[in-house]
């Protein structure tokens, strides 16, 4: 990760070494949090077409999505909602979701109008679910320190 003081110029900064200890615990919105900044960066996994086609397709599913995308928003400044795979994979029809395209326009179109932006991420490889953590991890780590950064300004 690379040093975010702007006022130093590029070619003096340095890398500094990150090491992360995860902690699995239930979280009562969203899935992924750096402890302490819960309510700067937080972010919702969602791991299939299967699982958005259950939220956005039928009546119930999609009030229970649009509430969980609600409190998303209310609890934390930067809410982002990741769904695993890629745009190849999550457009082929399936024995369970026949018609992805309804469940796609329909999850896209919630996202839109709460503002909160899609992260999406491959996961099908160790490696791809290895780099997608590192992603993740980063984006919480930038939001934390930008948080801070916010606080000095």
């Amino acid at each position: 990760m690379a040093c975010l003081d702007d006022s130093v110029p590029a070619t003096r900064r340095k890398d500094v070494t990150v090491r992360i200890h995860s902690v699995n615990h239930k979280m009562e919105t969203g899935d992924y949090a750096l402890q302490g900044y819960e309510d700067v960066v937080l972010i919702e996994r969602k791991g299939s077409l299967r699982e958005i086609a259950g939220y956005c397709i039928t009546k119930d599913g999609r009030r229970r999505f649009i509430n969980q995308v609600d409190r998303l928003k209310e609890q934390a400044k930067k809410p982002y909602l990741l769904l695993e795979g890629t745009p190849q994979d999550l457009k082929k029809p399936t024995v369970y979701v026949p018609k992805p395209h309804l469940a796609l326009d329909a999850f896209q179109r919630i996202l839109l109008e709460r503002d909160v932006p899609l992260l999406l991420l491959p996961s099908t490889t160790q490696a791809a679910r290895r780099g997608m953590g590192e992603w993740v991890a980063r984006l919480l780590i930038n939001g934390a320190l930008s948080h801070g950064m916010e606080d000095n300004d």
